[in-house]
């Protein structure tokens, strides 16, 4: 019931600032230091996407208990950003398969997963095929609210 049914989403290119962090709460710590830099930029209610970052040594899991993740901010067609240092990434108009998680954080170490099994199942049950390629995001998070109901979706994308 937590789910909606999976839908094929276009999504147009979109130009992103993002930021990758290996910690106890990387969720927070990145969707913090982008949420920092849609203040500097100006931008109100800002668009923040995020996805896993899985590149962790098994001492940095185990030991540490340690997680990576990304957060992007998606930037307005009219904001330029000024700092030499902040990577302007572009993501190309892509086709990605998408389901909705209401209330994602009831349960977020079950539904959140879940909600990306139940696509690949999908996938592989109708012979679609995954896209993955250099500049392209794919698969990502995005959290919203509606009528104060929290919302997450899950994009993957395909071919």
């Amino acid at each position: 019931e937590a789910y909606s049914d999976i839908r094929e989403e276009w999504t147009e290119p979109f130009r992103y600032l993002r930021y990758a962090v290996i910690s106890r709460e990387p969720e927070h710590d990145a969707k913090t230091h982008v949420q920092l830099w849609a203040d500097q930029l100006g931008i109100r209610d800002p668009q923040i996407i995020g996805w896993d970052f899985p590149m962790l040594s098994q001492e940095q899991i185990n030991v540490f208990h340690m997680h990576g993740y990304t957060a992007a901010l998606i930037l307005p067609e009219s904001c330029n950003v000024l700092d030499p240092q902040a990577e302007v990434c572009t993501n190309p108009k892509q086709k990605y398969l998408a389901i909705t998680i209401r209330n994602p954080f009831e349960a977020p170490f079950r539904l959140i997963p879940n909600a990306y099994k139940t696509i690949l199942t999908y996938m592989q049950t109708n012979s679609i095929s995954g896209a993955y390629g250099k500049g392209l995001i794919d698969c990502f998070e995005k959290e919203y609210s509606m009528d104060g109901v929290p919302y997450m979706d899950v994009y993957i994308a395909i071919d």
